[in-house]
């Protein structure tokens, strides 16, 4: 195993579950020591290029890792653990690596529940771009390992010595990635999000309200050919591809897919919902789309885009129409999974953000995991809803509950999650309105709803300040959150810092 560690950025594994103790480590590679021994081979194992990690050390990441995964356990009793697992990129900034961290449950003789666990794969923290670029290789490997290695835990844990076979040849798996990347390995995270559709569909407008560039929206001409642009968001840089539409443009993305396609992390697919003349034309380009991305087997998230859903016509019975008729076409299309669609408009920015978002939210390998972290939280201080959002009001994570619409009144024909994630970066803009004229005394902010009560709170985690809004039934819920709030911020902070980058 240490011949491997020496050549490879991977620098460690860890394998630590939940026991009488607390968390515990139960298999380290490379080898750790203790305080007395790590005196007389630190200095080898520098040379070497080896992690060095004391007996305190891996119990610390255990205790972190695991921390991250069963802190409310006792508030998830409608979650099938078996089922429950979960990736997670993570920091540990006094070892100087990053590490990839698998979550699940595993049964055994000795215990009535199911046993929490964590697979740590350690990686250089210069290089930890290999892991957000590579994480859809390395996650079928690492599942597929655990279906059969976790027979072999049911009557006990076996020594080391004779599981590190195994682990070995999964460790030769992973290297073989790193050997063949999917992109060059760097310090900083860069990422390629693709705007397509037909010409007239809606991109450049929908990027230029992202940016919220309003005056640049009159007189918009076609975009011609690719215009690329970036942006710094969340720790990372992404580029945004704006492929123009028209059918000379489209054919040259196709047949030099390898230059507009290649490594692309998103795709925003656009449709305008008033042209139905051209919907089938652009299925067409859509399924050519499809087809060259499989091709590079990228596995690229798709979100579709409905422009130019404005208020004034968006309730007619053509529009409406015309929605179903894509809706159903992308079903078609798509049957390995549900098309994740959003109706937008320019003169509404926050339909706009909040489908950005969701986009977003799809490059973080740890949104599910601060999902299911939020979800716990609001549980435990009877919050009906929940919403996690960036200073510019890009939603990171949500949680809901069936009694949020008995709260707020709102009808069944409304989706309850687009009311308050369309709404919630209207509440940022406001907050930081109020904010700047000295109108607001507190870093919060509350309103009524019907029977309920919102509460918009101005935080800060991992250093980046952040809003959090919760529904609540009475303003006496405060005190509660409020005394919870920091230990969920100081458990979320890591998964925050390393959400996209």
């Amino acid at each position: 195993m240490e011949e491997l560690f020496e050549t490879s950025i991977i620098k460690g594994l860890i394998f630590s579950s939940y026991g009488d103790l607390g968390p515990q480590p139960i298999y380290v590679w490379p080898k750790y020591y203790t305080e007395k021994e790590l005196e007389g081979v630190k200095e080898e194992r520098e040379r070497k290029n080896l992690l060095t990690l004391t007996t305190r050390d891996v119990t610390q990441i255990s205790i972190k890792n695991l921390s991250l995964f069963i802190s409310d356990q006792a508030f998830t009793p409608d979650i099938d653990t078996e089922n429950l697992t979960y990736f997670a990129i993570l920091p540990y900034p006094d070892f100087n690596v990053t590490s990839l961290t698998y979550f699940h449950y595993i049964n055994t003789n000795s215990s009535k529940s199911q046993i929490p666990t964590a697979f740590s794969i350690l990686v250089d923290e210069n290089s930890r771009s290999f892991l957000y670029n590579n994480i859809n290789r390395i996650k079928p490997i690492v599942i597929e390992f655990f279906k059969s290695f976790d027979d072999q835990l049911i009557e006990n844990y076996p020594p080391q010595e004779k599981i590190e076979a195994s682990f070995y040849d999964l460790f030769k798996k992973i290297v073989e990635i790193e050997r063949n990347p999917s992109t060059p390995i760097t310090t900083h995270r860069k990422m390629k999000i693709l705007f397509a559709g037909l010409d007239d569909s809606g991109k450049t407008s929908f990027l230029l309200s992202v940016d919220r560039k309003y005056s640049k929206l009159i007189g918009l001409k076609p975009t011609t050919g690719a215009s690329i642009k970036s942006i710094e968001a969340l720790g990372a840089t992404i580029f945004l591809w704006d492929l123009g539409g028209q059918l000379a443009f489209r054919k040259k993305y196709i047949n030099k897919a390898e230059i507009y396609l290649y490594e692309a992390d998103l795709l925003f697919y656009f449709i305008d919902i008033r042209n139905k003349i051209r919907f089938e034309e652009s299925i067409e380009y859509l399924l050519e789309l499809k087809k060259v991305l499989k091709q590079f087997n990228q596995n690229t998230p798709i979100i579709y885009i409905l422009s130019k859903g404005d208020s004034d016509i968006i309730k007619t019975g053509e529009i409406m129409e015309n929605i179903e008729i894509i809706r159903n076409r992308l079903e078609e299309i798509s049957p390995e999974e549900s098309p994740e669609i959003y109706v937008t408009s320019i003169f509404q920015i926050f339909t706009i953000l909040r489908a950005f978002s969701s986009g977003i939210s799809k490059l973080s390998p740890n949104r599910n995991l601060i999902n299911h972290n939020l979800r716990n939280f609001s549980l435990k201080t009877n919050s009906y809803l929940s919403l996690l959002l960036s200073i510019d009001g890009l939603v990171l994570a949500d949680f809901y509950s069936p009694k949020a619409r008995k709260l707020t009144k709102i009808s069944e024909s409304e989706e309850l999650i687009n009311v308050f994630e369309v709404t919630a970066p209207q509440f940022a803009m406001l907050f930081k309105i109020f904010s700047r004229f000295k109108a607001l005394q507190q870093e919060e902010a509350v309103f009524k709803v019907a029977e309920s009560v919102i509460l918009f709170k101005k935080i800060q985690a991992a250093d980046n300040d952040m809003f959090i809004l919760f529904l609540i039934d009475n303003e006496k819920r405060k005190e509660k959150i409020n005394t919870r709030l920091t230990n969920f911020l100081d458990q979320t902070k890591d998964l925050l810092l390393r959400y996209i980058s």
